[in-house]
């Protein structure tokens, strides 16, 4: 259900080792495509989740609670063959 990686850790490859493991799982069972929820002022997660052909696809008003802002975005990503990414 989440997916994150503590600061200190990031650019070590963490987040992109999880994210591809989810993905080929999500290949192997045959998801047709997979979505995710992202603050919208998080700028590094929607460009790392954009670097593997994520893509914007909705913004939801009001859908934290208790940060500002609440809103977040959709991205979506299709699922059509099991590719590794390298960040």
């Amino acid at each position: 259900m989440t997916l994150g990686v503590l600061a200190p850790y990031r650019g070590l490859g963490t987040g992109t080792k999880l994210l591809n493991h989810v993905l080929d799982l999500c290949a192997k069972q045959n998801v047709i495509d997979i979505y995710l929820h992202v603050h919208t002022i998080n700028e590094e997660a929607i460009n790392f989740y954009k670097k593997f052909g994520f893509e914007v696809t909705d913004k939801i008003s009001n859908y934290y609670t208790n940060i500002t802002p609440p809103d977040c975005f959709v991205l979506t990503k299709v699922i059509t063959q099991t590719k590794k990414q390298t960040v």
